[in-house]
């Protein structure tokens, strides 16, 4: 019988407020100590093995500036409900250590409320989940900041624009697109996994521009 050891910790940084997501191995906690550090790396968690079968983990908080250390036991994030981390003086709920998808869906739902807030003030829900989408979008900048979208065309004119559960990348040359999905919590953090993104071309339209000499419209334009 294979036993999967491994869980999932979404921590909300402290400097660039993202929910970063690491896969930590417990077998591999009960010998070492983890350090992980948010992409920005303005800040980082640390987790060890705190004697027998409890670990200790240490959060720069988003809430208060402050670091807070908690303990927990295996049996409490291998088995049910992911622990929560709530910081002690403002209540913000800052790390999630559990099972992926327990992790992930109660992320969801933190998400769901900021919406409900969102609305509660008298802004437009027109993201499926707002928070999402603007962690995307801040990854997709990062990743076109290092020149890392292009099309197959070979061009690096690339246009965007906002759907409601996704972001769309078109190429301005060929009309090339590809969809970003920003909807749930496992969108990001696949997004939050990519260090390039190629987008596929319009064979078609491809063909026809260079068959008149034209290479199309850039977007915007």
């Amino acid at each position: 019988m294979l036993i999967d050891t491994s869980i999932t910790v979404a921590y909300r940084c402290s400097s660039c407020g993202s929910f970063e997501f690491f896969s930590v191995s417990m077998f591999k906690l009960l010998h070492s100590e983890y350090s992980l550090a948010c992409r920005c790396r303005k800040s980082c968690i640390t987790m060890k093995r705190e004697g027998g079968n409890s670990f200790l983990i240490r959060i720069p908080c988003i809430g208060c500036d402050n670091e807070h250390t908690y303990l927990f036991t295996r049996k409490s994030i291998l088995f049910g409900e992911p622990v929560v981390f709530n910081c002690p003086e403002t209540g913000i709920q800052m790390c999630f250590v559990g099972r992926d998808e327990a992790v992930c869906n109660k992320i969801d739902d933190l998400e769901k409320e900021f919406d409900k807030l969102l609305d509660t003030y008298g802004y437009e829900s027109y993201f499926r989940n707002t928070r999402v989408m603007i962690d995307t979008l801040n990854r997709i900048h990062d990743i076109a900041l290092c020149g890392n979208i292009i099309c197959e065309c070979g061009d690096a004119d690339i246009g965007l624009v906002l759907l409601s559960d996704c972001i769309l990348l078109r190429c301005g040359r060929c009309g090339g697109s590809t969809r970003i999905p920003a909807a749930k919590t496992s969108d990001l953090k696949k997004t939050l996994g990519m260090s390039h993104v190629l987008i596929s071309r319009d064979a078609f339209r491809y063909r026809e521009g260079l068959l008149t000499g034209q290479s199309g419209n850039k977007l915007g334009k």
